[in-house]
């Protein structure tokens, strides 16, 4: 089984932690796809990236390219309320935005 240690960053601007996971080396970042894919400014803009996204591959997407689809959202979001400017496995929390998104569309 794997070992999972946590680890919290505050910000200096929310007040708010980000909660890490550590599991094998591979960092996790449990809640943080909801809290963006909730944020007021951050969502809609995930929304219509995703929106521009199906113009622009008619075809369909990708799961493989939830990276490139969301993850200078994701690295912003972390800069912007965390100050992190690099944040370790962000896919992780691409894949969880592209999921979400997958699980809006068909509500």
């Amino acid at each position: 089984m794997p070992k999972l240690t946590t680890k919290t960053l505050s910000t200096t601007s929310h007040g708010n932690g980000l909660v890490i996971l550590e599991s094998d080396g591979h960092f996790i970042y449990p809640g943080l796809a909801q809290t963006i894919f909730d944020d007021a400014v951050f969502g809609p803009r995930i929304l219509k990236r995703l929106q521009r996204l199906f113009v622009d591959h008619p075809d369909g997407l990708s799961e493989s390219g939830h990276d490139w689809y969301f993850g200078y959202l994701v690295c912003a979001y972390t800069q912007t309320h965390f100050g992190i400017k690099k944040l370790l496995n962000y896919p992780s929390v691409t894949k969880d935005l592209f999921s979400l998104c997958l699980t809006k569309l068909s509500e």
